[in-house]
């Protein structure tokens, strides 16, 4: 019969003195011991810990997919949010909000300083796509009789009236053109269709000294001209450079007694992608 070896401890030794191989169970002898000596106790720890256990082995491959499936995750958000910042270029403007700020902002951390970057206000071919900011500018002069039919033509324009900002310059009228403009103005504003409210509104009040008749043979009369559109001109660089905006990707002029123009002129100017676009008048002789 085997003798049983121990250590000091009462414990088996894991190798037999005849030189056979480790055992998997190398208390197995002891445990048979303590069971004849009526030990149930000791037999019953001898068991669990005699059982091979992979309660602590580490599940890599579980870790391993559930890294993988984190940064799949990190990478979509990121990708995300580039993609919009490409597709939406308006959104950069909201990244201070979001905690993020631009490289050339992050230098200035003066409370009343507002920085533009230009680089995101483009003109392009597709502006309504790209939400592109319009400024429609309207010098009035003694227009009270058209701005009615000027305003129907507003809310007839197909491009989307959020995006576009209206700016009027009142000058040198001796009829009621302030007074009506406020009211028609008040009236679209109001309107309960969400189509058709515009954008930002301007009025402006500025006399030039503008002395020239509004009738066709005062205005378009050769001695006229150059005292005439001098001041025009000075009135019309004033309207835009008092109204225009950082936010502004294109200005359009319109006077206010055209009588037919496509619903989708704005558009349509903006399918030729260049800078400037002028009417090209052209008299019929008979």
């Amino acid at each position: 019969m085997y003798r049983h070896s121990a250590y000091s401890n009462g414990y088996a030794a894991n190798k037999r003195d005849d030189g056979e191989a480790f055992s998997i169970y190398p208390h197995r002898l002891d445990m048979e011991s303590k069971f004849i000596w009526n030990l149930h106790d000791l037999q019953e720890d001898e068991k669990a810990d005699a059982l091979p256990s992979n309660s602590f082995e580490p599940r890599t491959m579980h870790l391993h997919q559930r890294n993988r499936i984190l940064k799949l995750l990190g990478l979509g958000c990121v990708l995300t949010f580039f993609g919009i910042l490409v597709l939406h270029p308006s959104t950069r403007s909201h990244l201070p909000l979001l905690g993020v700020a631009t490289p050339a902002a992050e230098h200035f951390e003066i409370e009343t300083l507002r920085y533009y970057d230009l680089e995101t206000v483009q003109g392009t071919s597709s502006g309504w796509k790209r939400e592109e900011r319009v400024l429609l500018c309207t010098p009035l002069r003694d227009a009270e009789e058209h701005l009615r039919m000027f305003f129907n033509h507003l809310r007839n324009f197909t491009y989307p009236h959020h995006l576009i900002d209206l700016a009027f310059l009142v000058s040198d009228s001796k009829d009621n053109t302030e007074g009506l403009l406020t009211q028609l103005l008040e009236e679209l504003q109001a309107d309960p269709d969400p189509k058709q409210p515009y954008g930002e509104i301007s009025v402006i009040h500025k006399d030039f000294g503008q002395k020239v008749n509004q009738d066709v043979e005062s205005r378009h009369g050769f001695a006229a001209q150059a005292s005439r559109r001098k001041l025009m001109a000075q009135a019309r660089n004033w309207l835009m450079y008092s109204a225009l905006r950082p936010t502004h990707s294109w200005v359009y002029w319109r006077d206010a007694d055209v009588e037919t123009a496509p619903v989708t002129l704005i558009e349509d100017l903006m399918r030729h992608d260049k800078d400037v676009i002028v009417p090209s008048r052209t008299l019929l002789l008979r």
